[in-house]
């Protein structure tokens, strides 16, 4: 049971730490990382409500001590201390478009909702703008911000986890990283999701129960599925934060 404070909305504690990023980047994949990793306690997803504070939601008595705070907002200066994950745009519009036919019933086709995406209509709107603001006053933030892309954290979680480590100045053995490299990974996400479906199905008729929220979780899968002609049009329209990130175009 999840028990709600009576205020409405969330306050910050000075050692809060932030999860921020724009949706579909692979925030659950993170999260779980960065929660094992801190309290020495593997979330899931029948404790991450328990565990993990929403920012969009009414504070949750009871959180384990540094607070993880989650959000998808542009810069905001009262966020104490951030990791700010980024993923390649490409293919962060293939996992939208799919979370919201699960979760939505969205029946657009991929071709309308990529063009709704281009068009900031789908929150929390436009993608660069998103990175941007927190890129442009990472300085800003009171107890430290780190930048992790998520193409890195895929391919080499391990290494990933130390730079975390650091930034929390947390101490963990090879083994306690290792042990939370495999309990992030996608593989056991998707076990999870099958023995623990109704927390992340929730009771929304909307909700498709056949569709799967954690799929691939792959890199680059918008070179076989983007046409060209989108692949042409996000690049121009991202073009300056693609490079200013290192991603190929």
């Amino acid at each position: 049971m999840i028990f709600v404070s009576k205020d409405r909305k969330y306050k910050f504690q000075e050692d809060d730490i932030c999860i921020v990023a724009y949706p579909k980047s692979g925030n659950n994949f993170l999260l779980f990382l960065v929660a094992t990793l801190l309290y020495k306690k593997k979330l899931d997803w029948a404790t991450k409500g328990m565990m993990i504070q929403n920012i969009d939601s009414e504070p949750i008595v009871g959180l384990p001590s540094p607070h993880l705070v989650w959000s998808h907002h542009g810069y905001d200066p009262t966020y104490p201390k951030v990791i700010y994950l980024v993923r390649d745009p490409r293919d962060i519009v293939i996992s939208y478009y799919h979370h919201f036919q699960k979760y939505f019933g969205d029946t657009r086709s991929f071709n309308d909702f990529f063009d709704a995406f281009m068009e900031g209509s789908i929150g929390p709107g436009f993608w660069d703008k998103n990175i941007e603001s927190w890129l442009d006053n990472q300085k800003n933030v009171n107890n430290g911000f780190l930048l992790i892309k998520y193409e890195d954290l895929l391919e080499n979680t391990f290494k990933e986890a130390q730079r975390i480590i650091k930034f929390l100045n947390l101490n963990r053995t090879n083994k306690e990283i290792n042990e939370a490299v495999k309990w992030a990974s996608f593989d056991n996400m998707k076990e999870l999701e099958k023995k623990q479906h109704e927390h992340l199905n929730g009771r929304s008729p909307l909700v498709n129960p056949n569709i799967p929220f954690v799929r691939e979780g792959r890199s680059n899968s918008w070179k076989s599925v983007l046409s060209q002609t989108q692949q042409i049009q996000i690049n121009e329209k991202f073009y300056k934060t693609l490079k200013r990130l290192g991603y190929d175009i």
